[in-house]
């Protein structure tokens, strides 16, 4: 996982935004740096206007005493879930991946742990980390993967990423992607982020934000009539 990243942006907040979507980290877990203010356009409006900039690095250290008390209140945590659900034959593990940890469960019929576009495991992948911040603010943030769920909603949108880019250049017009969370707009975002005729944005508020996929014009380009 990157350390650091530099972001763009109309607003210095929505290239804070930016950069937390890249890291994957909350705001509390990054030193952000204002390189530069944004500013309006001169006399050619919005062509000549000043973007911000930022800097954001990852500053949260996990030590492995911290790891190992996460993984433990993990393994807690499912083990009485499953007892509930009565998913007690469930397999699942736990590994520390980098500053996280991966925690990998196995079922014959995943659906109702998955749910609807992967809501359900979004939800308890985010209650596993609230639940864990609660009892300790030192703990290690938690990934869940089911079924390797995650795995292969990556790879389709990776692929809807690059077919929609190749719409955006063919017709020319900019595409609107349907509302996603934030780890699905991440995967947008870094997919077409070496493409140097495309470009990227997340508009709109939760659980509505959605990607904005458009070509990226050269200004040197640029003929005022």
């Amino acid at each position: 996982m990157n350390n650091t990243t530099e972001q763009i942006g109309k607003t210095v907040e929505e290239a804070i935004r930016k950069g937390l979507e890249e890291l994957k980290v909350a705001r509390d877990d990054v030193i952000i740096e204002v390189l530069e203010e944004p500013q309006a356009g001169g006399v050619l409006g919005v062509l000549s206007q000043k973007l911000a900039k930022v800097r954001l690095t990852v500053d949260k250290k996990v030590s492995k005493e911290v790891l190992e008390h996460t993984r433990e209140k993990v393994e807690e945590f499912l083990k009485e879930m499953f007892k509930i659900t009565g998913d007690e034959d469930v397999k699942y593990t736990c590994e520390q991946n980098g500053k996280q940890v991966l925690v990998r469960i196995e079922a014959e019929d995943p659906k109702h742990l998955i749910g609807h576009k992967g809501k359900t495991i979004e939800a308890l992948q985010s209650v596993l980390n609230s639940i864990l911040q609660k009892d300790s603010e030192e703990c290690a943030k938690v990934f869940l993967e089911i079924n390797d769920y995650k795995k292969q909603k990556e790879a389709k949108l990776k692929a809807l990423a690059n077919k929609m880019a190749r719409n955006v250049l063919k017709f020319k017009k900019p595409i609107r992607l349907e509302p996603m969370s934030a780890y699905e707009r991440l995967i947008i975002h870094q997919e077409l982020a070496n493409m140097k005729d495309i470009q990227t944005e997340s508009i709109g508020e939760e659980p509505r934000r959605r990607v904005v996929i458009s070509r990226k014009y050269n200004r040197s380009s640029y003929r005022p009539y």
